[in-house]
């Protein structure tokens, strides 16, 4: 990479339990990728060649990859920024495109052509025609798509690169200082038809062999107010809209009110919004968020989000609908420490899980979290990091579910060496898999770990980067979790008997 306008590279990545150079991998590593990007030469403003992400306004019409515009401890951030065109450099080996995209400037103007064709993982049921005569070719089914990327097994490998996708599409912005408008069209093509499980709550979701998405998007700024949003139709007619606006009121509080209705029967070519579900489908909500600063060392985020789901959704065999509160009181005593209190409430309805006649009924299934972290500078070398949480779940007239998780934290930078050392040692006990408690953990450099504590036992990782010299440096992980309710950890090929898993990755990075 060179500054931000010039970058090519290379990636090769296998997963555990997948050959190398022999058997179902004779050209070594199981994944492949590589990019050339230009940036801000005259009027080719962007320009990718071979696997990029591109991603146009908020995300309903089209943005490839994952998106990050979910529900956090920034209460008042809802809106993407869709960066057009960026070069992939991940391992996710179905999520990203491969082919070109372009974008061109003139003046207030500027637009997108992408195209993309590559094979993706998936499930095939393969038909001959009912009259042996037709000329047609045999239909390809297609009944799932597979995102793991693990190519271990032999349905496994079966399943490698058995689709065929192309997208295709283009964007249209008029940009000014406080005001921008966007049109995107893309198209999605598959060399066989998606033919889904006939599950009643799917029955809306996309099926066929081609899609197209129209969209606009806005952004337009009034003195204090920030207004965003986008509009997308899929080619079945489905609506999907979402629109905010940020109020600055004064210095101090920041409000956000955000608004999203997605029909149930939108179909994206690869869509991502904000919202309490995972997909961009059957949900309308109401998000009201705050960011208060009463005073000089203390702030207060919260939000309330309403929403409702009209149509079914996975175990849940009815119309339903929730609500999720978010509260955090921060305070910075000084610029070496820093104390936060989170309380999070979120309800959801799903199916009952007792035996009963007929259609099981939906019960409200609240989950709850208190949260208590600090944060401390002991020297300029050395810091410390500690956290307690509780979790509370609990399903219909079922029993409670609790959890608790205790942490603590050390970083160490060792100035008299080119070392830096990060540890932790965990506690957990939950009751059941229901009341898991989620937590961050360092991680090797372009890496993250974001693991579940569930069950009882302890868990501890160290992390350890060491420079080699200016342009080299070294990255070494080792953790480890030890169950106390258990003498079987994981299921199926990640099976382990006993009651210990230990991970430990190394790395090793040159720069030139």
């Amino acid at each position: 990479r060179y500054d931000d306008r010039i970058s090519f590279g290379m990636t090769a990545e296998k997963d555990n339990g997948e050959e190398f150079f022999r058997g179902s991998q004779e050209n070594g590593f199981d994944f492949y990728s590589g990019h050339i990007y230009l940036k801000d030469f005259g009027v080719v403003q962007q320009l990718a060649i071979g696997d990029y992400q591109a991603q146009f306004g908020q995300g309903l019409t089209f943005w490839s990859g994952l998106g990050f515009n979910r529900k956090s401890s920034f209460t008042v951030s809802t809106a993407q920024a869709g960066r057009n065109i960026t070069p992939y450099t991940s391992i996710n080996e179905n999520l990203f495109l491969r082919g070109g995209a372009v974008t061109l400037n003139h003046g207030k103007f500027d637009f997108t052509a992408f195209y993309s064709g590559k094979n993706i993982d998936g499930n095939l049921a393969d038909i001959e025609p009912a009259d042996s005569t037709d000329i047609l070719d045999p239909q390809v089914l297609i009944t799932s798509f597979q995102e793991s990327g693990f190519h271990r097994t032999a349905n496994e490998i079966s399943d490698k690169d058995a689709i065929f996708q192309e997208h295709y599409g283009g964007h249209l912005r008029y940009k000014t200082t406080n005001f921008q408008l966007g049109i995107t069209a893309a198209h999605m093509q598959l060399d066989g038809q998606i033919n889904r499980n006939s599950n009643f709550y799917s029955q809306f979701r996309f099926a066929g062999t081609d899609n197209t998405t129209v969209g606009a998007d806005y952004l337009l700024r009034v003195e204090n107010f920030l207004f965003f949003g986008e509009t997308a139709q899929s080619a079945n007619g489905g609506i999907a809209t979402m629109n905010g606006v940020n109020i600055e009121m004064n210095p101090r509080l920041l409000v956000n009110i955000t608004q999203r209705y997605y029909e149930k029967d939108f179909q994206g070519v690869a869509s991502v919004g904000f919202g309490e579900g995972t997909l961009v489908e059957n949900e309308s909500g109401i998000y009201f968020g705050v960011e208060f600063r009463p005073f000089k060392r203390w702030k207060i985020n919260a939000y309330i989000d309403q929403f409702k789901f009209p149509w079914l959704r996975f175990q849940t065999d009815a119309p339903s609908s929730g609500y999720d509160f978010f509260g955090q009181l921060e305070y910075q005593a000084s610029g070496r420490t820093n104390i936060y209190l989170r309380y999070r409430d979120r309800l959801r309805q799903m199916n009952t899980r007792e035996e009963v006649d007929g259609a099981d009924f939906l019960v409200d299934n609240p989950r709850k979290n208190l949260r208590l972290n600090f944060s401390h500078r002991a020297t300029n070398q050395i810091r410390l990091r500690s956290r307690v949480e509780l979790t509370e779940y609990q399903r219909g007239d079922e029993p409670t579910s609790r959890g608790f998780m205790a942490y603590q934290d050390v970083i160490w930078d060792v100035r008299k060496l080119p070392l830096r050392i990060a540890a932790r040692y965990a506690l957990f006990d939950t009751e059941t898999f229901d009341s898991r408690i989620y937590a961050y953990e360092n991680d090797v450099l372009y890496f993250f770990s974001i693991p579940a504590y569930a069950g009882r036992g302890t868990r501890a990782y160290i992390l350890i980067k060491y420079d080699l010299g200016r342009n080299t440096d070294i990255w070494f992980r080792l953790a480890q979790s030890y169950f106390t309710d258990r003498q079987i950890v994981g299921s199926g090929l990640e099976e382990i008997d006993g009651n210990t898993r230990t991970e430990m990755k190394f790395q090793i990075r040159y720069k030139f």
